[in-house]
């Protein structure tokens, strides 16, 4: 079954989908993250397991127009997590702008959600050959690959600054340029994604510590409850409770 077939399925067998409560925040989270991360297995795996994508509350009482605004949302949503994941601001509003006028002109539910399910599909292939060919200068590409390899160690802007063999503010400036985001702020951000696949794996967060270098259990949760709004163990409540 393709993924256009998959969502139509979906769409038929939840008829009063638009009836019941929002999507929940975790399982928005995991679909969201396999478009950051370019795992395309992973967000069909996710997609078979929602009952018609992501459902963000009911915008309007036509429900044609509520499929085109949550659609719409999916998208500027899939389209943020996408430039996190690396790929390029430019060809990502492109996608963004692109799938908007699509879904606009659209005159049914089911093609609302196939469209939909199938061009995020698209944009996670797009993060994943991104992620293989970077479109970054080769300073950020060095600086991207030191970071994803040295998740487990202390890592500052020097530590970085100085693999790249450049100054700590020129990479910044750079960084900030080419990625939309804070150099200090994306090392954190890299971490807490891999602290996130440890907890789901059963990893304690002193072993999490550990594995993705951060300097103390307290101060783990303080900035996972800042990214994501809740604690690691509220986390894998939830998203064991979704599964």
């Amino acid at each position: 079954m393709n993924i256009g077939e998959l969502v139509t399925v979906k769409t038929i067998e939840s008829k009063n989908t638009l009836d019941e409560k929002r999507t929940p925040y975790g399982a928005e989270i995991r679909l969201f993250s396999c478009i950051q991360q370019g795992d395309i297995e992973s967000l069909i795996t996710q997609i078979k397991n929602l009952d018609s994508l992501i459902f963000m509350g009911r915008m309007s009482d036509d429900e044609l127009r509520q499929h085109k605004y949550m659609a719409v949302s999916t998208v500027t949503l899939a389209t943020r997590y996408a430039i996190q994941g690396g790929l390029n601001e430019t060809k990502a509003y492109e996608f963004s702008d692109r799938v908007i006028k699509t879904i606009d002109k659209l005159t049914d539910k089911n093609e609302i959600l196939m469209c939909l399910g199938i061009e995020l599909i698209k944009l996670t292939d797009d993060v994943k050959k991104n992620k293989k060919q970077p479109e970054f200068s080769p300073h950020i590409r060095n600086c991207i690959k030191y970071i994803n390899e040295n998740l487990s160690q202390k890592i500052s802007v020097s530590s970085v600054a100085e693999c790249c063999g450049i100054s700590a503010d020129y990479l910044s400036q750079i960084f900030k340029k080419e990625i939309g985001e804070k150099l200090s702020s994306y090392i954190l951000r890299q971490k807490l994604e891999k602290a996130k696949i440890l907890l789901l794996k059963g990893v304690t967060e002193k072993q999490i510590c550990v594995e993705a270098g951060f300097s103390s259990q307290a101060y783990f949760v303080t900035v996972f409850k800042k990214f994501y709004k809740m604690t690691p163990s509220d986390y894998i409540k939830i998203t064991k409770s979704n599964n």
